[in-house]
Parts: C-alpha cells; structure tokens; sequence
C-alpha cells in the first residue's frame, strides 16, 4: 500500500497548511527529571523546528537545583542533540533555539518564593517580547501537583476568567491512586483552576495510530457499520513492555502496579475509543461525553466475583531478547514480600446496544516477549463454513480450520493497520487462502511527530480532545477501584510467570473458558 502524501510540499502549494506558529510561556516545573530531558525538550524542538513554536516563546525550567540558563542549555543541549526526529542538531538551529532558554530555581513546595519568581518570570517574557499567555507543565511527583498550584495562585499567576491572558497547567499521570484519591485532587484543583484550565495527559492518545483509530472509524463509511455485536466476535487489547524496573522505577511501581500504572489510563482509554459512538461533532466536549458513556456502560465480564474475569501475575526471573532477567522480587527497592502486579488481565463488557454480549479482553504487562501495543478486533465466522482453508509453511500446504476477519491497529512499535480476510487460493480448487491488508505508516514520507509534540501543541492551541476530562478520569477510578479494594482485603498474591512469556497461566484460562486464545501481537490471528 502506497501514498503520496508529502507535507512540505502541499504546505507550499497551499498557504492554508502552514502551521501557524504559537506563542506562549511554557514552564517546566521538575526539570530537572528524565522527562524533561528524554521527552518534553525534544518535542518542543521538533514543535519549533516545524514552525509551530514561535521563536520569541520563551522555554523556562524551573526546578530546586542551583543552575544558569547557560548550564541549562548545556545540560539540554545533550539531550535534543540525537533524540529529535531529524538526528542532529546543526550549530545555527540551536543558536536560534537556545536563546529561549531559560532556568530559574524554585522551590516548588514553599509559597514564599512565587511572588519574586513571577517577578522573574515577567521580566523574561518583556526581555523575550511575548505576552503572559503560559503553559506549567507539571513534570513533578504527584505530591506536588495541589501545592505548586496553590502556590502560583499564592504568587498571583493564576489570570481570573475576563483576563487578557490564559493559564494551562499540564498533569503528568498518576492523577490520585483510587476513587477517593482522585476525586479529592480534582475538588481541590477546581477551586484554583477552571476545568478548560486542567490539562491531564496521556501520552498514549497522541500517538498517531490512536489518533487514527477515530480518523478510521467515522471518516470511512465501509468499516463503522461493522463494529457492533452482530458482526465482532470479540475485541483484544494488548498494552505490552519487555522491560522491567529500569532508571530506578522500584519504589514508585511497587505503590502503584499495572492495573494503576497502565490499564486504568492508556487502556481504558483505547477501550473508549474504539467502543464509543459517533459524536455529534468532532469537538473537545462531544468526544469526551462519547467516551465517559463507554466507561460508565464497562462491567465485568463475570458479574460479581472478580477473580473470575480479573488476572494478576508477577513476573519471576526468565529470559527477554535473549538476555537473563531477574524476578520482580529481585528488582532494586522491592520488598521480599511484595504483592503489587506487574500483569494484570481481564475480561470485560460494554453493556449498552451496540457491544452488548462482546467480550473485551484487556492485558498489559511488563518483562513480555515483546513492547508492542495493540487494538485487535476479531469478526465472526461466517454461518456456513463452505470451503476449505489451506495455509502453507514454503511448498508444505496443510488444511486448517476457518480463520476470522480480523482488523488489527497497531500502536507501537512499527504503526499500522491491517485487515485479514479470506480469498480463493489459485487452482482448481474452490479453497481458501488467509490473507492481510496492510496499512503502515512507513508509507509516508515523513517522520511521525512524537506523542508528546502533538499533546504540547493542542494545549498551545487550548484543545482538551486528546486529554482526560475529570468525569471521565473518575469513571475510570470507579471501575478500577473495587478491584484494588478487593486484593487488597484478600491479601491477594499475583500468579507467577516467567519473564519472556506472555502471562500467567490463568490469563490463557481467561479465554479459553470461553473457547478463545489470545492473540501473538506480530503473529498470524489465533483463532
């Protein structure tokens, strides 16, 4: 499958898809952490590169440590060099870059510094000639979030409503660790900030397959008629990682597990995307009404005893891309005793008319085979199995059992979507050959922005599509929660499984209780 679609070319032929550049403050609270450095800095490089980023928007770290703007840009400089999508960084693009770059040392938990920080903070915007528009990203521990926030109402740099100037403050996830937790955060927040102020991220949902998966659904006419309970079978969603507790992560993953690390955010979320109806318009509002439906309609595939459609698993020591691995046990600052999941699968359903009585399987995990993310969607088999259905390892053919249509979107890594049906193999026979459809991504010419470029971009541009609502967040609690509550009060211990496998035996059992295997993510459909 073939495209000629070239961005840099369209943009000059038509002066409409210029990108329009914007302007604004962005503050990086925490920059001293990885994400700044791994993530952010060179997102917005590449923002900038590609005209989204004005060259007056002043880019200002703020962090506890003692440091100059010169080592700051010495420190970042290291960073984008190599991580931006083009490769390196010529010598006249960071001269140009850099002279936004600024630092300024704060101590994020004490009041008392904000009033002469925004004094700074004024000084550096009349020096760079821009507004007092801004954006705080929030790269901190989570602790911080409700105190940085009061503090900067404190230091008079939240705007009120009729104000010329806009305030947006980004969340990095965990946003709360339960219900409770995450209903309390946000009350809190509300009484500082307004909700078209809040921007709560994942960064899964700017990728472009997910992205796509809208595009997909309601810009064809051909497929969305299809997705429902008269023609899908049952729908997978895999969110894997083959690594393990790296940069340090024990003491923050033994408190939080898969089930709150991974599956109540990015999985739900692609849940809701492909389960939501059409929304009226393709805005802000609409599209997270659409997925707060989804949420609320979620249920356990088996009602009432969780541990029959929910699976947690820890990993023990096997082997990853060919090299040992240690068990979860083992890993730097876990307790000997831990009980947190590092898998966790389960079954669930979507009790409304369209998917009522289509199970969604869902899992995640780390020290898998594989880091790899998928969508898969499995159609039923046809009423009558007419033909035969040969498949053939080189010149050795074999009869095997009918294979259903599948429609697979693949998020990470290699982004495509394919979709797998049936023809008639060549001969004289009347049989069937399986084959796939293939949409990917490396068709185009260019270089697929990151995650986090897109997500910056939409908060420059106000546009909450992509970011959590707080009544959606909480829906997710609200499902999660009970779970959480109940290993907790059963003193519930994970089901081994070695590093290199995909789960615990009873995730398998999961499925084929109900006569279904899970998918190899990469691999021909199971059937």
């Amino acid at each position: 499958m073939s495209t000629s679609t070239n961005t840099t070319q369209n943009a000059a032929e038509a002066p409409h898809l210029r990108p329009n550049p914007e302007t604004a403050s962005i503050l990086i609270f925490g920059a001293s952490g990885d994400l700044t450095a791994r993530k952010l800095l060179p997102a917005l490089f590449d923002l900038w590169n590609d005209g989204y980023l004005s060259d007056e928007a002043p880019i200002i770290g703020v962090a506890r440590r003692e440091k100059s703007d010169e080592s700051f840009r010495a420190e970042i400089y290291e960073a984008v060099n190599g991580s931006v999508r083009n490769g390196a960084v010529t010598p006249e693009q960071w001269e140009r870059f850099a002279r936004r770059l600024f630092y300024r040392q704060l101590d994020i938990a004490s009041a008392e510094h904000y009033p002469q920080f925004h004094a700074d903070l004024n000084a550096i915007e009349d020096q760079q000639g821009t507004g007092r528009n801004r954006i705080v990203y929030m790269a901190t521990s989570p602790d911080l979030f409700l105190p940085a926030v009061e503090h900067m109402g404190f230091g008079n740099m939240i705007p009120d409503r009729d104000a010329s100037h806009w305030l947006r403050v980004v969340f990095e996830k965990p946003f709360g660790h339960d219900l409770a937790s995450a209903q309390e955060l946000s009350g809190n927040l509300r009484r500082l900030l307004r909700e078209d102020q809040i921007y709560r991220i994942d960064h899964y949902l700017g990728k472009e397959t997910v992205q796509n998966i809208l595009l997909f659904r309601f810009g064809n006419s051909i497929f969305e008629p299809l997705l429902n309970r008269n023609h899908v079978d049952h729908v997978q969603i895999t969110v894997a990682e083959s690594q393990g507790l790296e940069r340090g992560r024990g003491g923050y993953y033994d408190n939080s597990g898969a089930l709150r690390d991974v599956l109540q955010n990015h999985v739900l979320q692609l849940l809701c995307l492909i389960a939501m109806e059409p929304p009226a318009l393709f805005h802000a509002r609409d599209l997270h009404d659409e997925k707060l439906k989804v949420l609320k309609a979620l249920s356990g595939g088996n009602k009432g005893d969780i541990t029959k459609w929910v699976v947690p698993g820890q990993y023990s020591a096997g082997v990853v891309d060919g090299h040992p691995a240690v068990s979860y046990l083992s890993e730097e600052r876990i307790p000997a005793d831990s009980r947190t999941e590092t898998y966790v699968a389960m079954k669930v359903q979507v009790d409304n008319w369209r998917w009522a009585g289509v199970p969604f399987y869902l899992r995640t995990g780390k020290r898998l085979p594989s880091r790899v993310s998928e969508i898969a969607i499995q159609f039923k088999l046809p009423p009558l199995n007419l033909f035969n259905t040969v498949e053939c390892d080189g010149d050795i053919c074999a009869l095997v059992g009918a294979q259903p249509n599948q429609l697979v979107f693949r998020i990470q890594p290699s982004e495509s979507i394919k979709l797998s049906f049936s023809t008639k193999r060549p001969g004289m026979q009347y049989q069937i050959h399986p084959v796939t459809m293939d949409f990917n991504y490396k068709t185009f010419t260019e270089a697929l922005p990151e995650a986090y470029e897109r997500l910056l971009l939409d908060v420059l541009r106000g546009d909450s599509t992509l970011f959590m609502r707080s009544d959606e967040l909480e829906a997710a609690w609200q499902f999660v929660t009970p779970i959480l509550d109940f290993w907790q009060k059963a003193k519930t211990m994970p089901e081994p499984y070695r590093c290199g496998t995909w789960g615990p035996r009873a995730a398998d059992e999961l499925l084929h209780n109900d006569g279904r295997n899970w998918r190899s993510p990469g691999q021909k459909p199971a059937s």
